[in-house]
C-alpha cells in the first residue's frame, strides 16, 4: 500500500483535544491530547506514573469522564454514545490490565471467565461458545484442561494469558494493554510480548501498548507517543523515536532507559509527576520545570505542536513535537 493510500484512510480510534481531569479541584489527567490508532498498528504510549496514560485508556473505555473533547471510533465519537451503543463498542475494544491476578475473579474458573462476555454480548450458541472457548485458549498457548482450574492456581504469566484471552474471545479490533507486562518477571516478560507481537500479526488487531519501558515500547511499537503530566510531548514513528528523538523529555527518557544512572534534570527529582489544575494551562511549557535546554520563552507560553519530519511509509502523520526549540525551524501548526 502506498503512502498516499494511507495519509486517505481514517483511523481506527482517533483522540481530538481530549480532556480528563479527576477531582473537584479538576486536576487534569489528560490535558488536551490528540492521538491517532491505525488499523493493524501497534501505538507505544509512554510515560512515568502520573502522566496520564491509563487516564486515556480508562476514557477510551468510558470508565471515566472526559471534560471535554472527542473519542472517535472508527468515525463514530464515544463520548456521545447511549448505553447500547457504548455496549457494542466495548466488544470491538478491549483492555487488558497490569495486575492479572485483581482482574481475574476468584470465583469464577476460567471456563466461566471466558464464557461471561460471550454471554454478555450475545455471541453465538452454546456449541460455538465452547469452541470459541477452545480456540482461543489455544490461541494463547494454554491447553482446554485448565478450563475448570481458577486463577490462583496459576502463575503470574498464565493468569495474564488467560487476561488475554478474555479479552480476545469477542474478536476485537482493538487491544489496550495497560503495562500489561510491568508486574511480570524478565523472562515472562518476553514470553507474553512475543505472544502479543504474533497475535497483532495474525488476527490483524490495532494495539494501543501502554508502558513506562521504553525497552519494552523498542521491541512492540510501530509508532511511538510520549507523554508528560497529562500532555502529548512526541509523536513519531518508532524507527524515527529510537533513532532521533525531537523533544528533550522524549531524549531524557532514552538517556534513563540505556543508563543506570536516571538523567541529569534541572530540580534533581526524575520521577515525580503532578496534574496540572485547570488554572496552569496555557502558562508555560509542562517540562520547563525540570528541562536542561529550556529557555525564556518556554516558562511564559505553551509551546504549539511542529511537524518537523515524515514518518516512515506506514504510517499516517509527520514527526510531531510540542516544544519551543522548532519555533523558527517550521512554521507548521499540528
Amino acid at each position: 500500500m502506498s503512502n498516499s493510500s494511507l495519509q486517505t484512510k481514517p483511523p481506527m480510534l482517533e483522540l481530538r483535544n481530549l480532556s480528563v481531569s479527576f477531582d473537584r479541584q479538576r486536576q487534569l489527567a489528560v490535558d488536551r491530547v490528540n492521538l491517532s490508532i491505525q488499523e493493524g498498528l501497534t501505538l507505544g504510549l509512554v510515560g512515568s506514573s502520573g502522566a496520564g496514560k491509563s487516564s486515556i485508556a480508562r476514557a477510551i473505555m468510558r470508565l471515566h469522564d472526559a471534560d471535554s473533547g472527542k473519542i472517535l471510533f472508527r468515525g463514530e465519537d464515544i463520548l456521545r454514545m447511549d448505553p447500547r451503543e457504548m455496549k457494542a463498542v466495548r466488544q470491538r475494544i478491549q483492555l487488558v490490565f497490569q495486575d492479572p491476578l485483581a482482574s481475574l475473579s476468584p470465583r469464577r474458573s476460567v471456563g466461566q471467565t471466558l464464557l461471561e462476555p460471550l454471554q454478555h454480548f450475545a455471541l453465538g450458541d452454546t456449541l460455538s461458545r465452547q469452541e470459541k472457548i477452545r480456540h482461543t485458549l489455544h490461541t494463547v498457548g494454554l491447553d482446554h484442561d485448565v478450563l475448570r482450574r481458577y486463577p490462583h492456581q496459576f502463575s503470574a504469566g498464565q493468569q495474564q494469558r488467560i487476561a488475554i484471552a478474555r479479552a480476545l474471545v469477542t474478536d476485537p479490533d482493538l487491544l489496550i494493554a495497560d503495562e500489561a507486562v510491568a508486574s511480570l518477571d524478565v523472562s515472562i516478560q518476553a514470553q507474553i510480548l512475543e505472544l502479543i507481537l504474533d497475535l497483532q500479526k495474525d488476527l490483524g488487531i490495532a494495539l494501543l501498548f501502554i508502558s513506562h519501558d521504553l525497552a519494552v515500547i523498542r521491541q512492540i511499537a510501530d509508532e511511538v507517543a510520549i507523554m508528560y503530566r497529562g500532555q502529548l510531548l512526541e509523536q513519531s514513528s518508532a524507527d524515527a523515536f529510537f533513532s532521533g528523538p525531537a523533544h528533550p523529555y522524549s531524549r531524557a527518557l532514552l538517556t534513563f532507559a540505556s543508563s543506570a544512572e536516571p538523567p541529569r534534570l534541572p530540580d534533581g527529582n526524575w520521577n515525580l509527576e503532578q496534574a496540572r489544575s485547570a488554572m496552569e494551562v496555557n502558562a508555560s511549557c509542562v517540562f520547563a520545570h525540570k528541562c536542561a535546554e529550556k529557555m525564556p520563552v518556554c516558562e511564559q507560553l505553551e509551546p504549539r505542536s511542529h511537524r518537523i519530519q515524515y514518518r516512515d511509509e506506514r504510517a499516517m502523520e509527520p514527526h510531531c513535537v510540542k516544544c519551543h526549540l522548532y519555533d523558527e525551524a517550521t512554521g507548521n501548526e499540528n
